[in-house]
């Protein structure tokens, strides 16, 4: 596959800050890589570029099916269904520690150790 040539890193969508090109590397056989060195020479792709241009499809292609993005949105649900459910038992131990010590969580003295300069020096 000869040297790998580094493009100009993908455009990111909405704005999101500047993103350093990642290396992923993935192990093909022989034959497949005869055929892309051939047509790679025919298309004048650096490896980089191919590569690019092959997942960027693969991820097209996966987005566009359903069942992916059922199954994805089912994970985010869960995911939330857990964090609900953290939610709920830290506001309990809130509850509970705030209910004893008199004070609404938040109120008390900070936990830095440090304290105001008293106007009594």
């Amino acid at each position: 596959m000869g040297e790998q040539q580094l493009g100009m890193p993908p455009q990111i969508p909405g704005g999101e800050e500047e993103r350093k090109p990642v290396v992923f590397a993935v192990r093909i056989d022989p034959a497949l890589r005869e055929q892309v060195e051939g047509l790679r020479g025919i298309t004048e792709q650096s490896v980089n570029e191919v590569g690019v241009e092959a997942l960027t499809a693969w991820v097209d292609n996966k987005l566009a099916d359903e069942e992916v993005r059922d199954k994805a949105m089912a994970g985010i649900e869960e995911e939330e269904r857990r964090l609900q459910e953290r939610r709920s038992a830290i506001q309990k131990v809130l509850g509970a520690t705030a209910s004893t010590s008199g004070e609404a969580p938040g109120t008390g003295p900070s936990r830095s150790g440090r304290r105001g300069k008293s106007s009594d020096s």
